[in-house]
């Protein structure tokens, strides 16, 4: 009896092993399935410091003398993750590098750097923070303002005057646009009531030393018909400004 024990036992051992193994084989698969459709949906830190890297090292190798450094990046499905990066020459040499599976697909650089997007944006914020400080001090409320470059956004970034990285200088800024939008309650507004905000914001703005170009106004009347009774003035220079009764 116990030879036919051990002759049994003997026999299975091989079958046990081949389960087993075949067993952790399919468990180490589905926990690798689970992680890629995890990494595949959610990212991973793998690819992400990946992306971070090739990142900077595709903007170095295509815009040499940067000296380019990732600081941001988010992920998108499919291991494709978008990666901004900044020169740390240049204030105005920022972009987003967007990879999918490690690879650099496209970038925002000619937007961004080429275009002058990123100049704008940083000579309009800040002309826009002394506005609303002006505005401010004058007791008036910078909720009502925009900026908008040009006249109104006509023209191109050259036409404006921008440049790359080019100093903000609050006397001497490229033309903008202050744009006044104002929502009465409890009245018409009048060509009057334009004309005096026009006036007052300009006065506030020339007592700050900033040289603002065009100045537009919509007063609207939320109680009646749409645009029925919107007062609605510019672009205007600084000097019809001047001219307004």
């Amino acid at each position: 009896m116990h030879g036919k024990k051990t002759s049994v036992r003997t026999a299975d051992r091989p079958h046990t092993r081949s389960r087993r193994a075949a067993a952790l084989a399919g468990g180490i698969l589905i926990v690798l399935l689970i992680l890629f459709a995890a990494g595949y949906a959610l990212g991973d830190p793998i690819s992400l410091a990946w992306a971070r890297h090739h990142a900077v090292e595709y903007a170095d190798e295509q815009w040499p003398g940067n000296n380019f450094t990732a600081v941001s990046a988010w992920y998108d499905t499919g291991y494709s993750y978008w990666v901004r990066v900044q020169s740390m020459t240049s204030q105005d040499t920022s972009f987003t590098v967007i990879l999918s599976w490690g690879v650099v697909r496209s970038t925002t650089y000619e937007e961004d750097v080429t275009n002058l997007n990123n100049t704008r944006v940083r000579i309009i914020a800040a002309a826009k923070q002394d506005m609303t400080t002006a505005l401010n001090n004058a007791g008036m409320n910078p909720d009502w303002l925009d900026v908008q470059p040009g006249k109104s956004w006509e023209g191109t970034p050259e036409d404006w005057g921008l440049t790359l990285d080019m100093p903000y200088d609050p006397g001497n800024l490229p033309p903008l646009t202050a744009s006044f939008y104002l929502v009465y309650t409890d009245r018409l507004p009048t060509e009057a009531d334009a004309n005096a905000l026009l006036k007052n914001a300009k006065a506030a703005f020339d007592a700050a030393g900033l040289d603002i170009a065009y100045y537009i106004v919509d007063l609207i009347y939320s109680g009646g018909k749409k645009y029925e009774n919107d007062i609605n003035l510019g672009p205007l220079t600084a000097a019809e400004v001047d001219a307004l009764p």
